[in-house]
């Protein structure tokens, strides 16, 4: 299929409105509980109408600063950095695997948590622009099509210290639902069978690869050691379950089919709540 170059024509934006925040340089980095003001132009107020019975906004800005930012991380002017080096570890991820103020286009975005609406002022929860960033659009966050709590994204996506020899990071701080489920799962099952970790003599695992991941973390069963039978089962949580044997006994544990906010709800959750665990029974040979 041809195209003519038109796409890659300059586009003007004008701006609708500015970023007052208390996050002045690139020295102060955000920890996404700031509290910050998004003053929409006046001429727009009545877009508004309505936004305050939302809890989170899109908030899509200009990274005005990008330049100086480029300038302190010795990027040589007028060039793009397009790979970011991951400290410790003798690989790159692309700038758009990222979330780098260096962006080709200058453009970021962020979801915020919006506390109130005063006439033409948003107080929000959340931007990680500086102060005077220009704001591009706004648009409501609906759980229903912007949640995807079973979204696959690396362990080591966030990793700011340095790695030296492992091949794996469990941060805490980027976990995912899939693989607190793995996690959970797997400590549920070792408990039904009195088991400490590398007690068990063989799990079968249907579910998706970070729950698998979570089982083998918390069980010490293995597929790369033959301790571990996995099948992946990405599209539905009913099908999520690990079997757990030792001593001639199994147990099975099943995740309900719900969806979760985050890996802190899961944490936060009873097992009652999370899983459905058969009766002990004899372990299948084979």
């Amino acid at each position: 299929m041809k195209t003519n170059d038109d796409w890659q024509q300059p586009v003007t934006i004008r701006p609708i409105g500015v970023v007052i925040s208390e996050l002045k340089n690139f020295d102060q980095i955000p920890t996404y509980r700031e509290e910050s003001c998004l003053l929409i132009r006046e001429d727009l107020t009545e877009g508004l109408l309505g936004l305050e019975h939302f809890s989170h906004l899109h908030v899509v800005y200009r990274q005005h600063r990008r330049e100086e930012w480029k300038r302190r991380a010795h990027i040589p002017e007028g060039e793009e950095q397009l790979t970011m080096p991951l400290m410790g570890e003798p690989t790159c991820k692309g700038i758009f695997t990222s979330r780098s103020p260096a962006r080709p286009s200058g453009m970021g975005s962020c979801i915020v948590e919006l506390l109130r609406r005063e006439g033409n002022r948003l107080y929000v929860r959340g931007i990680d622009a500086v102060d005077g960033t220009p704001i591009l659009d706004l648009k409501i966050y609906i759980p229903r099509y912007d949640s995807f709590p079973l979204a696959d994204a690396p362990l080591h996506w966030c990793q700011k210290t340095e790695m030296l020899t492992t091949s794996r990071l469990l941060h805490w701080g980027t976990m995912n639902v899939a693989l607190t489920l793995g996690m959970r799962a797997g400590r549920r099952a070792m408990h039904e069978l009195g088991l400490t970790r590398g007690g068990a003599t063989r799990a079968v695992v249907h579910g998706g690869d970070f729950f698998g991941q979570g089982v083998e973390a918390v069980t010490g069963c293995s597929v790369m050691h033959g301790t571990m039978s996995f099948e992946e089962k990405a599209k539905s949580l009913a099908d999520w379950f690990v079997l757990l044997e030792a001593d001639g006994r199994s147990i099975e544990v099943r995740v309900k089919d719900q969806l979760y906010a985050g890996a802190d709800e899961v944490l936060s959750l009873a097992d009652e709540h999370l899983f459905t665990v058969g009766s002990l029974t004899n372990a299948v040979k084979g």
